[in-house]
């Protein structure tokens, strides 16, 4: 959950997450929408398709235990080098160093390292330094450490290193260089997109869809959204499936647009609406959509079948 979540907005639901699914056996049994459903709020939904999977494979291999080798820690779905270390220096006190943001900023001030850390060099370049650096009487509580002065007093503008207990050797500080390093490439553009949520409606029932290989929220149902206007490139483009629904049907236009971002995509969606009472209609509409999975589901039920906010913000535009 820590992974690309905050400790505030990620503390409230960590203990409901444990209630639901308190062992790797119950997560393992669990359907995908049931963990998708109390992951919601947390974002990044690969992150819980993740731990799912990763308690399928623990179950069947590990029968449940979590294995305290690397190389098989790392054969898990969803954990990478920097988890993978985590986890065996804090939960079973092994030599292993982790590499993340806040510890690159550490050990690239204190060696005064130049190198772009964003790079592939980089990274074996600091792995090497942390591996060094790791004191392996107490590696748990090193890696805490410097984890914690990376986020508390190694800031990336302003760091605080009077108060530092690696002032004396910290070549960045001594060079006076802690604004110039660690460097970076520029982050992404930001870019902007349009797009239209298809509300089809029938009989309280709303459709949702998923499709094999959409450009965000993979694997998930949700309301048919339509991309338009000025976009990157080909792989935005809506699916013919969604472009003949949305232009074969008559939909009220719902005056108000809503902002939603997707890493470093953002969004401006309107929804559009058509409420289907004709039998025929709704048939014409199911053929459009023969190649996509797709289902009615209650509208009070949106929320958990559809787990993102998307589904709240168009309930409030709809409601």
């Amino acid at each position: 959950m820590l992974q690309q979540t905050r400790v505030a907005a990620m503390l409230p639901l960590y203990s409901k997450f444990l209630e639901r699914f308190p062992n790797v056996q119950t997560l393992a049994l669990a359907s995908e929408e049931e963990v998708l459903s109390a992951w919601q709020g947390l974002g990044y939904y690969s992150r819980a398709r993740n731990i799912r999977k990763a308690a399928i494979y623990l179950n069947s291999n590990f029968n449940g235990k979590f294995p305290k080798e690397l190389e098989q820690v790392l054969k898990i779905p969803g954990i990478g080098p920097y988890t993978a270390r985590a986890i065996l220096s804090i939960a079973y006190d092994q030599c292993h160093a982790v590499l993340d943001g806040n510890v690159k900023r550490v050990l690239s001030r204190f060696n005064l390292y130049d190198e772009n850390i964003l790079g592939t060099k980089a990274e074996k370049d600091l792995q090497k330094l942390a591996d060094q650096f790791l004191n392996t009487n107490s590696p748990g509580d090193h890696n805490q450490a410097v984890m914690e002065l990376g986020a508390t007093l190694c800031l990336p503008e302003n760091p605080k290193c009077l108060t530092c207990p690696l002032l004396g050797d910290c070549l960045a500080q001594q060079f006076s260089k802690t604004d110039m390093i660690p460097r970076r490439n520029k982050q992404k553009v930001q870019l902007e997109l349009k797009a239209d949520i298809l509300w089809i409606e029938q009989n309280n029932n709303v459709l949702l869809i998923r499709e094999k290989n959409p450009r965000f929220l993979k694997g998930m149902f949700v309301l048919p959204i339509v991309f338009h206007g000025e976009m990157p490139s080909q792989n935005y483009t809506s699916s013919k499936s969604l472009e003949d629904l949305k232009n074969e049907f008559p939909y009220q236009t719902i005056l108000k647009k809503f902002k939603h971002t997707i890493t470093h995509h953002k969004f401006e969606f309107q929804v559009q609406k058509s409420v289907f009472t004709d039998i025929e209609k709704k048939n014409k509409m199911l053929g459009f959509i023969s190649q996509i999975e797709w289902k009615w589901v209650k509208i009070s039920d949106l929320s958990s079948e559809f787990p993102s906010s998307i589904a709240k913000k168009v309930m409030k535009i709809i409601n």
